[in-house]
């Protein structure tokens, strides 16, 4: 029996090892940086900003420690978009969606990891971008004749060669890059429509102390941290022993973090694998006599107000614009479901029950004591005192005798730590139970069987939560989003009707090599006409930066 206990508190010992041993590396941690690379720079409100992010040191070595960048959209205010974007290897993609009611203007696009929060606003990387809004008919840009296109970068040490430097709509082409390194390690490419608006550079922010305490470094996923709240007297808990805190996902799949609570009243959920939007909640026990909820901080930093410069237009450029803002409405009419497929999500727990249960497949019972009594094997409430208990028998039969920890109870996700609630819920609203017929431990808590209970739209229809329990909509990390580019390989396609005005024509935020020289990526043309830019960016081991850029040109037809 102590040696199956030990066993299955190893996770437990090992993660408060780990973080007793991160938070002391955190300290002495090198300084990190996270570069920003995106698709273009100048955009319309409601189109879609591609973005990598590459992870390196003071000296632009690359890092592979942070697991999750933040990244901010910022006007002189605030914040008008956030993502939190995975980081593998020191290298992560993702995107942002700029709001069509966005305004025209400059904007901040800030990077930073955890860690980088411990500096100054100064420290965290950026860069400036332009957003032009056509679609709000009130709004009046200022105009300047005198305005020139911007100056392009001349400085390169990729050779980059087309197929062809002219191209037809629909028309596949290729692009050949040479003079890659052996030792490279990472490599972006983009085909986006030319910008012809300047963008200046980025003001230097005010140099203001941070306001944030020792940040851990997200070393396996996001550190979300709360503040535990005496419901008592509305303020920061004083009393924490004997309080532990849980942080659930709520749907047809176990995700369930416990909190390390320190003296102060700081609860910190490690958690590992969350991405996408999805429903959350947040739930207390307390064995000290009191009452708890827990109030999530915001995983982003806090932004000194920034004076950015004003933007203007040049009346020649009215041409440009139109023709952007129509392929923008066309592109959002018709293929708006194909430049929103995102990749499914890997289940975060591995287990696989012991026994489920299909409600729908047995005789229904009125209540969940009878249907848990009539069917479900190895499961049963025992009363104690007028209450009801839930009991797992393990495989092992270990506990048969003595009953040394609870089972876990969750219902669509949301542990239930009083079972009561379980037993008074409505069977008719479950579709299925899951039996989990060993010991897990969860932090410092371990459960003998876990029961979990799914209703038929996993949204836990009737059920009354005291305050202990919170539930929230949270954004984890941004779930692989792919680039839609049609093939126009083949005769049909290239004569389809369905319109195609993608200003940005290719984004491969990460190049396979496989250490060779060059690489041929193919590429194929819209329906938009004009001069593209083509922009290859990548770092070596080594730290070395590596730059391309040539210019393609689609004729009207």
């Amino acid at each position: 029996m102590e040696l199956l206990i030990m066993k299955r508190l190893s996770p437990y010992i090992a993660l408060l090892l780990a973080w007793l041993t991160l938070s002391t590396q955190a300290a002495n941690h090198p300084v990190e940086r996270l570069h920003t690379l995106t698709d273009k720079r100048l955009y319309l409100s409601g189109e879609l900003l591609w973005l990598k992010l590459c992870l390196t040191d003071e000296a632009g070595l690359p890092l592979d420690d942070s697991r999750i960048g933040y990244v901010e959209l910022l006007d002189e205010s605030g914040p008008v978009a956030q993502a939190q974007i995975a980081l593998q290897a020191g290298v992560g993609e993702g995107w942002l969606e700029l709001p069509a009611p966005l305004p025209s203007g400059y904007y901040r696009l800030v990077a930073y990891t955890r860690q980088m929060r411990n500096q100054g606003e100064a420290d965290r990387c950026g860069q400036l971008i332009a957003v032009v809004n056509t679609l709000r008919e009130a709004e009046r840009i200022p105009s300047d004749s005198t305005l020139q296109a911007p100056s392009q970068p001349t400085e390169s040490n990729l050779r980059l060669t087309l197929d062809r430097s002219t191209l037809a709509r629909r028309e596949q082409g290729t692009l050949r890059i040479e003079g890659l390194p052996a030792n490279l390690h990472t490599l972006a490419v983009s085909i986006a429509g030319e910008e012809f608006m300047p963008l200046p550079d980025l003001p230097t922010a005010a140099p203001i102390p941070s306001t944030a305490t020792q940040s851990l470094i997200d070393y396996e996923g996001a550190v979300i941290e709360g503040t535990l709240i005496d419901l008592r007297t509305g303020e920061t808990a004083q009393q924490t022993n004997g309080v532990t805190a849980w942080l659930g996902g709520i749907g047809n799949e176990i995700q369930l973090f416990s909190g390390q609570i320190d003296a102060t009243g700081t609860v910190r959920f490690y958690t590992k694998g969350l991405n996408g939007v999805k429903e959350m909640a947040t739930t207390t026990q307390a064995t000290n006599g009191g009452s708890y909820r827990v109030d999530l901080q915001s995983p982003f930093a806090t932004h000194p107000a920034l004076q950015l410069p004003p933007l203007k237009v040049n009346p020649a450029w009215r041409r440009a614009l139109t023709q952007r803002h129509v392929g923008l409405q066309v592109t959002r009419l018709f293929t708006a479901d194909s430049m929103s497929r995102v990749e499914p999500s890997l289940p975060l727990f591995h287990w696989t029950p012991t026994k489920s249960y299909r409600l729908e497949e047995y005789t229904r019972f009125p209540t969940m004591g009878e249907t848990i009594f009539e069917f479900v094997e190895a499961v049963s409430f025992r009363t104690e005192q007028g209450r009801h208990n839930l009991f797992v028998l393990l495989s092992d039969l270990s506990n048969n005798s003595v009953s040394l920890h609870p089972p876990l109870v969750l219902l669509d996700g949301i542990p239930l730590l009083d079972p009561e609630w379980i037993y008074r819920y409505d069977p008719a609203l479950v579709e299925r139970i899951d039996v989990y017929r060993d010991r897990y431990a969860f932090g410092g808590q371990q459960f003998e069987g876990i029961v979990a209970f799914y209703t038929h739209r996993h949204n836990y229809p009737t059920l009354k939560l005291d305050k202990r329990t919170q539930l929230f909509d949270f954004a984890g990390t941004q779930p692989h989003r792919r680039f839609y580019a049609p093939d126009y390989a083949d005769t049909s396609a290239r004569e389809s009707r369905l319109p195609d005005y993608r200003h940005t024509l290719l984004w491969l935020p990460e190049v396979e090599t496989n250490g060779s020289a060059e690489v041929t990526l193919p590429f194929s043309t819209s329906d938009l006409p004009g001069r593209y830019r083509v922009s290859v960016e990548g770092i070596t081991r080594e730290g070395q930066r590596l730059s391309g850029y040539i210019y393609l040109l689609v004729e009207r037809n």
